[in-house]
């Protein structure tokens, strides 16, 4: 195993210029199109493929969950700002923002876990249309997650 390794003389090698992610599941809500805000109350289901099922066991012992997905849908837009005028009348960067406009058109988002059923996920907030790909899933741990501070212009 990677994380295991006895050898002290280990050099890390090249990362790689371009990765692969293929979809474990996909995001059922009734969002058509993508939208800015608003997402606060939309109640969405993460449909996993069969095969994750044994990787969701314990999942529900969490109240929240760390969702990524691929904002496919970005992908083909006409516009890639490198900043942004967001509502505050305030000019971003793209990173400084939670546009889907981005170089990977990645998304994160902490949602609260509602319920699992088999390899069905409820969850409240999940700032990704219909039919989104889903990437990863990951529990919420105050530990690691929860940044007690924080602050936002």
């Amino acid at each position: 195993m990677f994380w295991r390794r006895r050898k002290a003389d280990w050099v890390r090698p090249d990362p790689p210029e371009s990765v692969t992610l293929h979809a474990i599941g996909y995001v059922r809500n009734d969002v058509a199109k993508p939208r800015p805000r608003g997402w606060e109350n939309v109640e969405s289901t993460i449909e996993l493929l069969p095969e994750h099922a044994a990787r969701c066991e314990g999942l529900e012992r969490y109240s929240h969950i760390l969702v990524a997905f691929f904002m496919d849908v970005a992908v083909d837009a006409p516009e890639k700002p490198e900043q942004l005028t967001l509502a505050s009348g305030r000019t971003s960067g793209i990173f400084a923002s939670r546009s889907q406009l981005r170089p990977n058109h990645l998304g994160v988002s902490a949602v609260p876990l509602l319920s699992r059923d088999g390899v069905a996920l409820r969850v409240r907030g999940l700032d990704a249309i219909d039919g989104t790909p889903v990437l990863d899933i990951k529990p919420y741990l105050p530990q690691y997650d929860a940044i007690p501070g924080a602050t936002t212009p």
